[in-house]
């Protein structure tokens, strides 16, 4: 059984796209919703009442989200009854979910292929050149030589979170070097598209900003930083590259 996880805080633009088309490549959705103030609860427990292929755990302290990543993705895992667990953003779909069936019943973990893409929403889409496009982020759970680990370059640093409550840190850690893993990972072949920045302006920046502040530095140094950062001005720098796509008619 192969099943997602999901952590979710105001994703009502994307939340019913996504389940409806992850739905029939995953035997089981978990969502852990850090304090949504939109629709995306509405929406999703009407999926939870149809199926029982989907679940919501609602965090009794939304702060807790972005203090907090570690502890929340354990949670995650925890609470996934399936035997591999594939970590989603509420923004990614599925080009070839069928491929996800493709992965041996023996396999320790699996990668799958990355396409990003920014711009506003009902106006001009881009796709990002330049991020990590190959992630190792669906394994067998309660493998103890196996970390489940996230792994981007959303902000100024690079984001490698150790998830150490299930592995401890003996675990090392090759981001999309697959061949260095001391197991081998099985390439499903699935290509999922990211829309993380199709939003608006001022929800790219404060993202970033609460990004930025994630990572380290200071309110005010972050609030400086995040209006320039490409992902944020779509403009390209720092290794990204902007390319302008006629994916989905230039909407989301």
């Amino acid at each position: 059984m192969i099943g997602s996880s999901t952590i979710i805080k105001n994703e009502e633009q994307f939340i019913k796209s996504h389940v409806e088309a992850w739905l029939p490549y995953l035997d089981f959705m978990l969502f852990y919703d850090g304090g949504s103030t939109d629709g995306t609860l509405e929406i999703l427990r009407r999926f939870a009442v149809s199926t029982i292929k989907v679940k919501v755990v609602e965090d009794k302290d939304p702060r807790n989200l972005a203090e907090d990543y570690t502890r929340i993705s354990n949670e995650c895992l925890r609470a996934n009854p399936c035997d591999m667990v594939i970590f989603l953003h509420p923004d990614m779909l599925p080009i070839n979910g069928e491929a996800l069936r493709t992965i041996p019943d023996d396999a320790i973990a699996a990668s799958m292929d990355m396409r990003s893409f920014a711009g506003e929403p009902d106006g001009d889409i881009y796709e990002i050149q330049g991020r990590g496009q190959k992630w190792k982020n669906i394994y067998r759970l309660r493998n103890p030589d196996l970390g489940a680990h996230y792994f981007g370059a959303y902000g100024a640093q690079n984001e490698d979170t150790y998830f150490s409550e299930i592995t401890g840190n003996a675990h090392e850690h090759y981001g999309q070097d697959m061949a260095r893993y001391p197991y081998p990972v099985f390439d499903t072949g699935l290509i999922v598209n990211h829309y993380s920045d199709v939003r608006p302006y001022a929800r790219r920046l404060d993202r970033m900003i609460k990004c930025l502040v994630n990572q380290g530095l200071d309110q005010s140094e972050a609030e400086r930083i995040a209006p320039n950062h490409p992902r944020v001005s779509l403009k390209d720098g720092q290794g990204f590259q902007f390319i302008k796509t006629e994916i989905n008619g230039g909407t989301f």
